[in-house]
């Protein structure tokens, strides 16, 4: 075959190739998974936030103290004891609408002066600064150990709140205290992860794509985290068989693409989040994927975090081929790979309890 007939040939693939793409974004829905997630919603220390972010595994946590409110009878008795308002966290307002279910509130905390005492919480739940529920619960444990000393320990705390947010809603937490001991609460750290438990379809996952040594995911968030923490932290990664791991210092987190997603109440205008992994040389390529520590090898040495605890979500990512041609180009042309169809999800989410 001569130069100027090979040339035809590939100008002619190279349009009609572009036709197809052309069509099929036009025509074509974009494809997305919505699931409903269990996410943590921690207390956070800079300006008072809830937030599903958590800080990195080594960053120190923040502490609260709580001086317990009484009436002390010439240092004999406590008598009266009277409410303490702890604090109030409140979330950034939400990207899109999306209904929640608020199943638990965690807290972390210790009895400042040793002895143990009762005392219950009063855990009010507020929708733009509004409060929508009130839970009364005791304390759950004493706040020491077997001698008496303060030792931090979790309280879990089931509720039982429903809220349906719009875009630019936010969602707060308000916390009473009331007991005879002075208190030190923990929170704001991937150990003392005081907070919210809420289920809601909080993100959209796009198709992810993977490409000779480029693995691309691509998701938005009701309320977006800095997945650059994330990947130093080992809260994202890619897995592969005989437990490859993509290194995530090759990864970057780009501005991702504006969609128009049709919903049962209307529609979500919704921007996303792109990481893209590039030199991944492993087969059988899964993403696992948390806002905070998890076991990636389930039940091997290898973990970041609390053995036997799954990711929040597990992506089986299919691996794109070549258009016509052996070497992974287009007729034979070195370094130029096509998608032509976008990889079904196989997605595996966290099952979480539901009170």
């Amino acid at each position: 075959m001569n130069m100027s007939m090979r040339q035809i040939l590939v100008f002619s693939a190279l349009a009609i190739a572009a036709m197809f793409i052309f069509t099929s974004n036009v025509n074509a829905e974009t494809e997305y998974e919505n699931p409903d997630l269990q996410l943590k919603f921690n207390w956070k220390e800079e300006g008072d936030g809830l937030s599903p972010q958590t800080k990195l595994p080594d960053d120190p946590e923040a502490q609260k103290t709580v001086q317990a409110q009484y009436t002390n009878n010439f240092g004999i008795a406590r008598t009266n004891r009277e409410p303490v308002n702890v604090g109030t966290w409140t979330s950034e307002p939400a990207e899109f609408d999306l209904s929640l279910s608020i199943n638990s509130f965690d807290i972390w905390w210790s009895d400042s002066e040793g002895g143990g005492s009762d005392c219950e919480w009063t855990i009010k739940i507020l929708v733009n600064e509004q409060q929508i529920s009130e839970d009364v619960s005791d304390c759950q444990h004493d706040g020491v150990d077997d001698e008496g000393n303060p030792l931090p320990q979790k309280g879990s705390h089931s509720l039982s709140t429903t809220a349906d947010l719009v875009s630019g809603d936010t969602l707060g937490i308000n916390l009473v205290y009331e007991g005879w001991n002075d208190i030190k609460i923990y929170y704001d750290n991937a150990t003392y992860d005081t907070g919210l438990n809420i289920v809601g379809k909080h993100n959209f996952f796009f198709a992810p794509t993977w490409v000779g040594s480029t693995v691309t995911i691509e998701f938005a968030e009701a309320w977006p985290v800095n997945w650059d923490t994330n990947l130093d932290a080992g809260y994202i990664m890619l897995m592969g068989d005989e437990m490859y791991m993509a290194d995530n210092s090759k990864a970057s987190v780009s501005d991702g693409n504006e969609y128009t997603i049709s919903m049962a109440n209307g529609s979500a205008d919704v921007t996303s989040t792109i990481i893209t992994w590039t030199e991944v040389t492993g087969n059988g390529i899964r993403l696992m994927m948390d806002y905070t520590v998890f076991d990636h090898a389930m039940g091997g040495n290898n973990t970041n975090g609390t053995v036997g605890t799954p990711p929040l979500l597990t992506l089986n990512l299919q691996k794109a081929p070549g258009l016509l041609g052996d070497d992974g180009g287009l007729l034979g042309l070195p370094g130029f790979e096509l998608m032509i169809a976008i990889p079904a999800i196989a997605f595996v989410a966290r099952k979480y309890r539901t009170n």
